[in-house]
């Protein structure tokens, strides 16, 4: 799992433009992170293959997010800035079309899946 964790940093890193080790630490916690909000988000145990690639995409888009300092809106004329989080303050919402063929069906009771058709 760490040669895994490994080439999702390094991915990362290339979609940030990060070429040195300064962030390494940041970013290999946001992957972890983003690596277990997604298991839990699709209620599974293994992280399937096809979702690989998709991990860095959301830790970069996380740092990038982090480094703005939670900024989502900046206007210069009146001077006007609002902060908060560009996803709402739930960063998996953003993903959800994304991540809707793997999530587990077995993991979910009958009035999870109720919930779920109607929104």
């Amino acid at each position: 799992m760490e040669d895994k964790i490994k080439e999702l940093l390094s991915a990362a890193k290339l979609l940030l433009g990060i070429k040195d080790d300064e962030s390494d630490e940041l970013l290999t916690f946001l992957i972890n992170d983003t690596i277990d909000a997604v298991m839990s988000y699709c209620h599974i145990d293994v992280m399937p293959r096809q979702l690989e690639g998709f991990i860095p995409s959301m830790a970069a888009a996380r740092c990038r997010e982090n480094a703005s300092g939670g900024v989502v809106s900046l206007t210069e004329g009146e001077r006007r800035v609002e902060y908060g989080s560009a996803s709402g303050g739930d960063f998996m919402s953003a993903y959800k079309e994304r991540l809707k063929p793997f999530m587990s069906r077995a993991a979910f009771v009958p009035s999870d899946l109720e919930g779920r058709r109607n929104a």
